[in-house]
């Protein structure tokens, strides 16, 4: 098989989920994959390995976006950090503002862990970077980077998060998803979720918007919202 420096962790993941967890369904798998490779797991294992202090950069808006984020956490939080990907809590916080009549637009500032997409990146980078250096030995990569993603894997495996993204797209094939740049503000994004019933030949739409410095986390927290609308308010009608 061939594997690319961008796909490398990945491919490692795969391998780990596969000889260690058999007994797992392929959604298990799905989920517990999307888990340990999504950016926000990726942006934790930089900070914590100080990764970020490295880049090079000259953009007082991406400073400001970094800054943030780091400054949000002190190292003894870290270990909280393998404990907490899921964005439950800010799904369930807009149960009672999402409703038939409104759903009001989320601004996740300081509701939720907004992983800078260049941290991310870093780590990848330099997976890629060991994986080249290695004479493209995966077992060697495996060997070096294995303890970064290994707190994370365990409080992962035994109860893989859920991907509402994947959820909700099943749900409504026809999904409607934009994410665009936050008016004057191109380090913020808006990711709206659009999903739509149809009764009596009639076609009634939901949207829900999330405004977020990661457009990922605010694409998620879109579905996510619709999820929650969808079995507070539609899963009757639709298995009707």
């Amino acid at each position: 098989a061939v594997v690319s420096t961008q796909s490398t962790g990945d491919v490692l993941m795969v391998f780990h989920i596969y000889e260690d967890k058999p007994h797992y369904d392929q959604g298990q798998m799905s989920d517990l994959l999307s888990s340990l490779v999504c950016n926000t797991t990726l942006s934790k294992i930089c900070t914590k390995l100080q990764l970020y202090k490295s880049l090079l950069y000259d953009s007082p808006e991406l400073y400001n976006v970094l800054a943030r984020f780091l400054s949000s956490f002190e190292a003894d939080q870290l270990k909280d950090w393998y404990k907490d990907l899921s964005l439950d809590r800010v799904f369930v916080h807009t149960i009672e503002t999402d409703t038939l009549d409104e759903r009001p637009v989320l601004n996740l500032d300081n509701k939720v862990v907004q992983a800078p997409k260049i941290l991310g990146d870093l780590v990848e980078s330099i997976i890629g970077a060991i994986y080249l250096d290695s004479g493209e030995d995966i077992f060697k990569v495996r060997d070096v980077i294995w303890g970064w993603f290994e707190p994370f894997y365990e409080s992962f495996s035994t109860d893989p998060p859920k991907n509402p993204k994947a959820i909700i797209n099943e749900l409504y094939p026809g999904l409607k998803k934009t994410i665009m740049s936050y008016p004057g503000d191109h380090y913020r994004f808006v990711a709206t979720v659009t999903i739509a019933t149809r009764d009596d030949n009639k076609v009634t739409s939901y949207e829900f918007k999330t405004v977020g410095w990661e457009k990922e986390t605010a694409f998620e927290v879109s579905c996510g919202r619709a999820l929650h609308f969808h079995r507070k308010y539609l899963a009757n009608d639709i298995s009707n």
